[in-house]
């Protein structure tokens, strides 16, 4: 008895020694998993991107053989020290999951990775553990820095915005991205920097302009490169961090919710949290479903040489989705073999017009048809998804019917009449930003150019994977023309009134657009005056990359280096938004507390 009561003592208190030391403990197992999350990266680009020789590839399990023990460790403990022991279980489900088939690993090595192959032959639970790390510690570093910068007293003495943290996000995007393609397995061939960087950053910018042949030019590596750098650019670098961060078990402060905001075009605080959860829900759905349909819809035969039908389905439902416009064929989907598949099209087109609504609509939309189900009396949509859906729908049909009046006894006049009509509104919504085509851009008429034009200028809906000034800018500008016209002085619609913050931001945002546009114009007809491009061409190209959409008639190939600094800057711009890039470089200006006397300045 005694020898028990002992016995108990000690465990009492080594117990409430760990309680003591509980947090300092949680410290050190942080700063190890940062540490490993880095060597993680390490040893996966090492692995993936080089062609390494038996002694370093000894060092590179080596390590991963010690993040395999460390994780186990550093899971079990957080574990053990957990004051809730259920809601630990339900917050670090994911880890737990991830550390039990760790253990059965160590355990009974043979068995586990049996099991993993089965379902992956390239599936380990290094491997396993590799990803984890980097898709959730890793995140979480790069949550944390911009919240690091914010709170110390020389970036708030220099008044960093959101704006800022968002423009540099996509343009370190970029820069690995273009890192990562320069890797040796990454290509076939060598490539010069100003291509990687200009395909990297067409990547992460989801616009699908390429100086290179993508399919040909890149191995398996640099085209899951190039996945990852479209998913990641299409939700936005800073949705994804704290949407990781969250799910780590992290929490965002305040000021990473302004900056998540004005990414989502989120007006609440309060609901960046709920938007992000919706943002993966709504992404993993679409993109699930569609890569289904396309797996179901295509045959091996018909792809390139050492594609398997299950990357390419999952390839080109997130190219879709995210409105990128990149795909694993030569000639993009107008290669014979899928230019005439009209289901595999329509699928392309459904992903297309869905990623480009944007996820608020999308989110009103649920609630909405939530509500109806249970038949609230109040359920509605919001003004602005009922202004995106209205504005999208009609500018697809208007696309539609514009291409096949100016392109049904052109081009599209081998077709049939079902083929045309499809033809057209493939065409149609890949002007909205997506950049697929189905047919040869550069044999449309001058007239058919004009009209993509214009669909690709207003692009997709706010808050969405697409680019352009926005379907709800170009609505409410159109408005505000009318409601001037008739004499009003505000814009009502839906029995609600748009305050006027969001019509002058809808005029600055299509000013912009139209001044940049003109800029860069000029400037490509600066740097390429020696190459015989048509005007209408480099308009066209520069329109195509500032919306981010991808479609080319031919001149991105042949541009100068010059010239393609201008399209990697156009893209970035576009990608980011005209007014986000100007906030993030113009100087904060307090705002004064006096005002002077009004006096009229004639418009007209």
């Amino acid at each position: 008895m005694a020898r028990g009561s002992q016995s108990l003592a000690a465990l009492k208190a080594v117990g409430a020694w760990l309680d003591e030391r509980r947090q300092t403990i949680l410290s050190v197992i942080d700063a190890g998993l940062v540490a490993f999350a880095l060597l993680a990266v390490a040893a996966l680009v090492a692995r993936v991107g080089f062609y390494l020789d038996d002694a370093l590839l000894r060092r590179t399990q080596a390590i991963e053989t010690a993040m395999l023990y460390f994780f186990a460790l550093q899971a079990f403990v957080k574990s053990l020290l957990a004051k809730n022991k259920r809601q630990h279980v339900r917050e670090r489900w994911l880890e737990l999951v991830i550390f039990a088939v760790i253990l059965v690993h160590l355990v009974f090595p043979r068995l586990a990775e049996r099991a993993l192959s089965s379902l992956n032959p390239r599936l380990t639970p290094e491997t396993l553990t590799s990803l984890y790390l980097i898709l959730t510690q890793f995140f979480v570093v790069v949550a944390l820095v911009p919240s690091a910068l914010r709170y110390s007293k020389r970036v708030m003495a220099a008044s960093v915005q959101p704006s800022s943290i968002l423009l540099a996000s996509f343009v370190a995007l970029s820069l690995v991205g273009c890192c990562l393609l320069l890797l040796p397995k990454a290509s076939n061939e060598k490539i010069a920097f100003i291509d990687a960087l200009f395909i990297a950053t067409s990547a992460a910018c989801v616009t699908g302009l390429a100086t290179l042949d993508v399919a040909t030019t890149f191995t398996h590596v640099g085209h899951w490169i190039l996945l990852s750098l479209i998913q990641i650019g299409g939700l936005g670098i800073m949705t994804l961090t704290t949407f990781f961060a969250t799910l780590a078990g992290g929490s965002s402060q305040l000021k990473e919710y302004a900056a998540l905001r004005e990414l989502l075009g989120e007006e609440s605080l309060g609901k960046a949290r709920t938007i992000l959860y919706q943002v993966g829900f709504y992404t993993c759905l679409a993109e699930a479903i569609g890569a289904l349909c396309i797996y179901r819809l295509i045959d091996a035969e018909r792809l390139p040489e050492g594609v398997s039908p299950f990357f390419f389905s999952v390839f080109h439902s997130v190219s879709a989705f995210c409105n990128a416009g990149f795909s694993l064929l030569s000639e993009n989907l107008a290669d014979a073999r899928f230019r005439g598949d009209l289901p595999f099209l329509h699928v392309i087109v459904a992903l297309v017009v869905i990623g480009g609504l944007g996820f608020p609509a999308l989110s009103s939309l649920s609630s909405w048809a939530m509500a109806k189900a249970r038949r609230e009396p109040n359920a509605r949509l919001t003004v602005h998804a009922r202004i995106v859906f209205i504005a999208s729908g009609a500018l697809l049909a208007l696309g539609t019917l514009g291409v096949w009046a100016l392109e049904g006894g052109r081009s599209f006049a081998s077709l049939s009449p079902l083929e045309q009509v499809a033809q057209a509104l493939f065409h149609s919504a890949m002007s909205r930003t997506a950049g697929f085509n189905a047919m040869d851009v550069a044999a449309f008429s001058t007239a058919t150019l004009f009209l993509t034009i214009v669909l690709m200028w207003i692009g997709a809906s706010p808050s969405s994977t697409g680019g352009g000034i926005k379907t709800t800018t170009a609505t409410l500008a159109i408005l505000n023309i009318y409601a001037i016209a008739s004499g009003r002085n505000k814009i009502e619609l839906f029995r609600r009134r748009i305050p006027d913050l969001a019509i002058t931001r809808a005029f600055s945002a299509a000013l912009l657009s139209l001044l940049y546009i003109a800029l860069a114009l000029f400037a490509l007809l600066l740097t390429e005056q020696d190459k015989g491009f048509a005007f209408e061409a480099l308009l066209f190209e520069v329109v195509s990359a500032v919306s981010t959409v991808g479609l080319s008639v031919g001149v991105t190939p042949h541009l100068s280096d010059a010239g393609k600094i201008v399209i990697i800057l156009s893209m970035l711009v576009g990608r980011v938004g005209f007014l986000t890039v100007v906030i993030a470089l113009a100087r904060r200006r307090a705002e004064a507390n006096y005002d002077y006397a009004e006096e009229t300045v004639l418009v007209s």
